[in-house]
Order: structure tokens, then sequence, then C-alpha cells
């Protein structure tokens, strides 16, 4: 393996700690005693590695250009599009029962799980998976027309998204079609990866 994509590998491995990291971070947020601490304990063991990584290897995001960084997110969405499409073939309560921390999950959230109607379960994560997928689009697309990438540029794709129809599409309460799923994880979809982008890039 030649230096440059060594260097790239060691990148995006520290690119998905700090993921994990933000993840944990955010789980932290949570009235459940057990679900926090556990969220604690994993959330300051990714920051440790985050930080020895860095310090070992020297990376700066800084030093990606704007091209690199935009490659790395779109190549995320593209996963996480995947990923959700398997999870549609899944009933979410079996990847629960499977999990690691299954019995750090609180009995209450894992019976409204269960309960979920099965075409609107699957329904929401294809409505994610449509989501990502379209964003990593929306970035293939700049990345190719696009001679000088720009601090515009971002807001111009943040903007594209937060305007695509089902980033605003009204949801019902009662919704149970596989349809009503769909668009419920749309529009979950579209917002996060708005809510994303403008935290990797700082708008």
């Amino acid at each position: 393996m030649d230096y440059r994509k060594k260097m790239l590998k060691i990148e995006d491995c520290i690119e998905d700690f700090i993921q994990m990291e933000k993840t944990t971070r955010e789980q932290m947020n949570t009235d459940e005693q057990n679900l926090y601490f556990v969220s604690k304990g994993m959330n300051a063991a990714y920051r440790y590695v985050v930080n020895r990584m860095v310090r070992d290897f020297e990376y700066e995001k800084e030093r990606l250009s704007l091209e690199e960084q935009l490659e790395r997110v779109r190549n995320r969405f593209q996963k996480l599009s995947k990923d959700n499409i398997e999870q549609s073939k899944v009933p979410l309560g079996e990847t629960i029962k499977e999990s690691d921390y299954r019995d750090d999950i609180p009995e209450e959230a894992i019976e409204e799980v269960n309960n979920l109607n099965e075409h609107f379960q699957q329904g929401m994560f294809e409505g994610i998976a449509f989501a990502y997928e379209q964003v990593g689009n929306y970035i293939s697309i700049m990345l190719h027309h696009s001679t000088a990438l720009t601090e515009k540029s971002i807001t111009d794709l943040v903007q594209q998204i937060e305007q695509n129809h089902f980033a605003n599409v009204a949801i019902s309460e009662t919704a149970e079609s596989y349809q009503d799923g769909f668009a419920n994880g749309a529009k979950s979809g579209f917002n996060m990866a708005s809510w994303e982008i403008k935290d990797t890039f700082n708008t």
C-alpha cells in the first residue's frame, strides 16, 4: 500500500471514530441512567482513540481540501443508505434483541419498537435510505460540475437538501402505512443530513 493510500485509510478510521464519538455524546442526553452511563463510557473511549490517533498520525482535518471532505461525506451517506436498506428487511425488534446493548435499552422503548407496524417500519428505513442516497447524488453532481468549490457551495447544498419536498412534508401522528413510514423516514433523513453537513463544515 503506497503512502497516500495508507494515510487516507488512517484518516477514514479517524473520521469513523469521530462520528461514533459524536453519536455517543448525543446519546448522553437521556434521562435513562443505564443508557447515560453506557454512552458516557463509550464516549470517553472513542474520544481517547481519536486523540491518540490524531497525535500519532498528526491528522489535521484542515489539510483536506473541500473536495476531499465532500467526497468523504458523500461516501458516508452512500454507506448509510445501504445500511438502512438492509435494516428495512429485518424487524427493528430483532436487531435490538441481537444487539450487545440489549440489556441497556429500557423495556418501554423495546415494547414501543415491537408495536411498530411492519409496513410502516419498512417504509421508514427505505425513506431514510432514499434521503441519504439523494444527498449523496447531490454531492456527486456538485463535485462533477463545480470547478471551484467554496463555502457558498456548502450553503447551496444545504439549501437544496432543506428545500426537498420530503424535508418539509407534514407527518401524521397516527401514520401506519408503508407510504407514511417512507415519508417520515425521508423527512428524518434529509433533516439529519442537513444537520450533519452543517456540523461537518461549521456552516
